[in-house]
């Protein structure tokens, strides 16, 4: 019995003669009795073949051909498999750099927001110490039976100031121990200092007094405790602000300062406006796939550092323009799309990252024209002209659609005997590690299963929309609906730089 191995690191096709089977890495299948000659192909990229002659030796003897073992296929597969662990690396490389270069600008304003945080805090507390020292001293010369009222009132207001400075030293022990037992330590420890100096007050005061209790009962007054009521309302006051006026509530609370702080570093370094430069002729970005992340980051370096005209736009999440709407302008040559905003005719329904995206990138295309700009479009991978939707009106189906197939994949699919049978083959073999485009080989195979397990019609549909980004066929389509000429770039130029 004569047994053949893939031991390399990618799936292959074999055909014995009984027709294609696929074999996933450390894998082993059967050479069918009297084979001649073994066929294999590699399965991510079949101009990767060959074919082997079984000497009738081998026939007869029981023995393991690897893949390795077979010259010219293995050389080829084993450059393949090179440029795929650079692609996987240099992801790698950029993810961390990206990161690092978000974290640096993170912190950068942290620290910024920070210090003009203390400073206005300081000079807060400073101004509110020096107040109260002082209505003190009139109290005690002018009132002198206000000053318990007072110094209530000072604890009040001072708890209520406090609890506005607290969430965020105290998230590690509310995330431990729940919300109920920081209100509890904290009032209590309110508690503790407002009755504690007032009682010593009072002692001191009937010291000499030869019936202390007494004298300490006397001297207490209900009426000192009425500016507790301060404290309700300040609260009410301090979840107010918080809720309704958050560019106020920045200035007081650390927790909402260092939201902001994260905001914006994501608008300092990940949000794209758009730049389009001057120059009749020049070539203008007007659409790109952003799953390419790293050709991404270079060319919008490029564009900040006036090197690359762009109109493209970029606004994630947590960024300020994220989540907002734009209706459709009442325009003649507008009337047949429908909806509220630009979503439904985007994605055929609204989603919650917005479309105000759209009206920017539209304003950067107009305004691209107006320069004489060359407009470029940029596709997937060896896919230059590929990914278009059939039309500007069927953008928005043509993205439900998509999305339905994928909720189908994510759980019928799942479920199939297909990829059951896939799984229990090697399908886990794969390299789970994603390179420059996104995608993995244990993703790409997972697609390839899941388009053969498609009906003919939705897998041509889905075959054909590669190519280009969801957002991009938006882009593309309204380029022709508007009759604008572009040149349809490959993204590969701006892959390696």
């Amino acid at each position: 019995m004569t047994l053949f191995k893939n031991d390399i690191e990618a799936a292959v096709e074999i055909d014995c003669g009984t027709g294609w089977m696929v074999l996933y890495p450390r894998q082993k299948t059967e050479i069918t009795p009297g084979a001649e000659s073994i066929r294999i192909r590699l399965r991510e990229d079949c101009s990767i073949a060959s074919e082997v002659y079984i000497h009738a030796e081998a026939r007869l003897l029981s023995c393991e051909i690897c893949t390795s073992d077979l010259g010219p296929f293995n050389l080829q597969a084993d450059k393949w498999l090179e440029r795929e662990r650079m692609s996987v690396a240099l992801a790698e490389a950029q993810a961390l750099l990206r990161k690092v270069r978000h974290d640096g600008t993170k912190q950068k304003e942290a620290v910024k927001q920070g210090s003009v945080w203390v400073l206005r805090a300081s000079a807060f507390a400073l101004l509110y110490m020096m107040l109260a020292l002082g209505l003190s001293m009139i109290a005690l010369l002018v009132a002198p039976g206000l000053l318990m009222k007072g110094y209530v009132a000072f604890c009040s207001l001072s708890a209520v100031g406090m609890w506005t400075v607290v969430h965020r030293p105290l998230q590690p022990v509310v995330q431990k121990y729940g919300t109920r037992i920081i209100h509890l330590g904290f009032w209590s420890a309110f508690l503790s200092l407002l009755l504690g100096p007032y009682m010593l007050f009072i002692l001191v005061r009937c010291h000499k007094n030869d019936d202390i209790l007494e004298c300490m009962m006397e001297g207490m007054d209900i009426t000192d405790f009425i500016p507790l009521c301060l404290i309700p309302v300040g609260l009410v006051i301090h979840g107010l602000v918080r809720r309704f006026n958050p560019k106020m509530a920045v200035n007081f609370y650390p927790d909402l300062l260092e939201q902001q702080a994260v905001q914006q570093a994501i608008e300092n370094s990940i949000v794209f406006h758009g730049r389009v430069l001057e120059g009749r002729g020049r070539g203008c970005v007007c659409s790109w796939p952003g799953k390419y992340a790293s050709a991404w980051d270079a060319m919008v370096r490029s564009s900040k550092q006036g090197n690359t005209s762009a109109a493209v736009v970029f606004l994630p999440e947590g960024s300020e323009l994220f989540g907002l709407h734009d209706p459709i302008p009442d325009e003649p040559d507008l009337r047949d799309l429908n909806g509220a905003c630009w979503c439904v005719s985007l994605y055929g329904e609204r989603k919650p990252w917005g479309c105000k995206w759209w009206t920017r990138w539209i304003a950067n295309i107009e305004e691209a024209v107006q320069q004489g700009a060359k407009l470029e479009v940029y596709f997937f991978q060896d896919l230059r002209g590929k990914g278009k939707a059939e039309s500007f009106s069927t953008v928005g189906s043509e993205h439900l659609r998509r999305e339905a197939l994928q909720r189908l994949k994510d759980s019928e699919f799942q479920s199939s005997e297909v990829f059951k049978d896939a799984q229990a083959s090697g399908l886990e073999e794969l390299s789970k590690v994603k390179r420059e485009d996104g995608s993995s080989q244990y993703s790409r195979e997972k697609d390839r299963l899941f388009l053969g397990w498609l009906p003919a019609e939705d897998r041509q549909f889905l075959s054909a929309s590669v190519g280009l980004g969801e957002s991009q066929k938006a882009e593309v389509a309204w380029l022709e609906r508007k009759g604008l000429s572009y040149e349809e770039v490959d993204v590969k130029k701006w892959l390696y730089m």
